[in-house]
C-alpha cells in the first residue's frame, strides 16, 4: 500500500507536524474565542482542522463541520446546516423535536431506510423563507448548547457566503454570532484574498471578529524526516538532499509533496530501493504529462494578457504593480494588470501571501515553463 496520501483529508499516520498550529486552534476555540485560518490551497487546512476536531471532541465539545461550497441559496443553507447540526446529536428523534420547537418555519422529520438507518429531512412551512427562520437556524447551535455541552462550529470555504445575497447575509450572520453563548466559530477557506478582506476590511461585517491565524509552509526538517520514514516502510531509502529536492519540486506545499512522493513510490516499488535526483525529476515530469490536458485547458481559458501575466508571475511575483516590473515583463498600465490579476485570482490559478503572488500549483508552473 502506498505510504503517501493526497486528494483526501489526511489523517492518522499520514498527518505530520502542525502540532503547534493544532494546539493553538484547540486552545482558542475551547477558550470561547473565534479564529479565522488563512492559507493557500493545498496547504492542509482541512486536514489540520479535522485533527483539531478530534482533540476538541475528546474534550467534550460538539463540533459542527459545515462546508459553504455547495450552498447556493438561503434555502440550501438552512437545509444543509440543519442536517449538519442534527446528525451530530446522540438522540436524533429528541433533537428533531427540539429543532421543531426552536425553528417555526420548518418541519424537520426522521425516516428510516430499509436497513433501519435514520435519515433526516425537512420541509418549509411557507413558500417564502422568512428572515426569522434564517435567524432561528443560525441561532440553533447556541440554543442547543449549554455550559456543560459547548459547541464549536467550523465554517469551511466561508468566503462563499457572498453567493447568498452578499453582505446582507454577512451582516445577519455576524449580528447573530456575536450574541451567542457557549459557541465558538472557526472560519477557513481556500480563496485567501477574499477571506482576508472579510476579516481585515473595516467596512465588512466580520472585521476584527476573530483571531487571525496564517498557516505557513511546513518546516523543512520535519518534512524530510517524514519522507524518510514513510519510504522506509517499503525498504526504500532517501537521503536528505533528495528529500529536499522533492520539497522544492513540490513548492513545499503539503498536497504536492504527498503527490510527488506517491508517484516516486509507485515508480520505486518495482524498480529500485534508493531514491535519487534523476528519479525525482522524472516523476515530476510524469505528473505534468498526466495532467497535460487539464493544464492546457486551464491555460487556454486565459486571455492573451492574463497568459503574459501568469508567465511573469511564474518567474517573479513580487512588486507586480511597479514600473520596473511592467518594464521587465512588458506589461500594460497598472489598471489593466489589476483587472487581469483579479480574474486569475478568481480562477484560483495564483495565490497571494504577504503581498507576493505565486502560482498555486507548482506543476502547472513547470508546465508554463515547458510550453508557454
Amino acid at each position: 500500500m502506498n505510504p503517501f496520501s493526497y486528494g483526501t483529508i489526511v489523517k492518522g499516520e499520514y498527518f505530520y507536524d502542525r502540532q503547534d498550529e493544532c494546539s493553538r486552534i484547540v486552545s482558542t476555540l475551547s477558550g470561547g474565542n473565534n479564529i479565522v485560518l488563512f492559507a493557500p490551497r493545498r496547504y492542509g487546512k482541512t486536514s489540520l482542522v479535522f485533527r483539531a476536531i478530534e482533540k476538541l471532541e475528546e474534550k467534550g465539545f460538539t463540533c459542527i463541520y459545515f462546508d459553504f461550497m455547495p450552498v447556493y441559496s438561503r434555502e440550501s443553507f438552512i437545509e444543509s446546516y440543519s442536517k449538519a447540526i442534527i446528525t451530530k446529536q446522540s438522540n436524533l428523534q429528541r433533537a428533531v423535536k427540539l429543532m421543531a420547537s426552536l425553528v417555526k418555519g420548518i418541519r424537520p422529520k426522521i425516516a428510516f431506510d430499509p436497513s433501519g438507518k435514520p435519515e433526516f429531512s425537512m420541509d418549509f412551512s411557507d413558500k417564502i423563507i422568512s428572515e426569522n427562520t434564517l435567524e432561528e437556524i443560525i441561532d440553533l447551535p447556541s440554543k442547543m448548547a449549554s455550559v456543560k455541552s459547548k459547541y464549536i462550529v467550523i465554517f469551511d470555504e466561508f468566503q462563499e457566503i457572498s453567493k447568498m445575497n452578499g453582505e446582507n447575509f454577512e451582516n445577519l450572520l455576524r449580528s447573530k454570532i456575536q450574541q451567542q453563548q457557549n459557541v465558538s466559530y472557526l472560519f477557513l477557506g481556500s480563496r485567501t484574498h477574499l477571506l482576508n478582506d472579510m476579516f481585515n476590511n473595516k467596512s465588512r461585517a466580520f472585521y476584527n471578529s476573530a483571531m487571525v491565524m496564517q498557516l505557513d509552509a511546513l518546516p523543512e526538517n520535519e518534512t524530510i524526516t517524514y519522507l524518510k520514514n514513510r519510504f522506509a516502510l517499503s525498504n526504500i531509502t532517501i537521503d536528505d538532499s533528495s528529500a529536499k529536492l522533492i520539497i522544492n519540486q513540490a513548492g513545499n506545499i503539503p498536497y504536492y509533496i504527498q503527490l510527488l512522493a506517491a508517484e516516486i513510490w509507485q515508480h520505486m516499488i518495482s524498480t529500485s530501493s534508493v531514491v535519487n535526483d534523476e528519479i525525482i525529476t522524472s516523476c515530476a515530469e510524469k505528473i505534468i504529462d498526466l495532467k497535460n490536458d487539464y493544464y492546457l485547458e486551464l491555460y487556454d481559458k486565459l486571455t492573451a494578457y492574463q497568459k503574459k501575466l501568469v508567465r511573469a508571475i511564474a518567474e517573479n511575483g513580487e512588486n507586480v504593480f511597479s514600473a520596473d516590473y511592467a518594464s521587465t515583463y512588458r506589461l500594460s498600465a497598472t489598471s489593466t494588470t489589476q483587472k487581469a490579476l483579479t480574474g486569475i485570482l478568481e480562477q484560483g490559478i495564483i495565490e497571494k501571501v504577504n503581498g507576493v503572488y505565486f502560482i498555486g500549483d507548482p506543476f502547472f508552473k513547470r508546465f508554463i515553463s515547458r510550453y508557454a
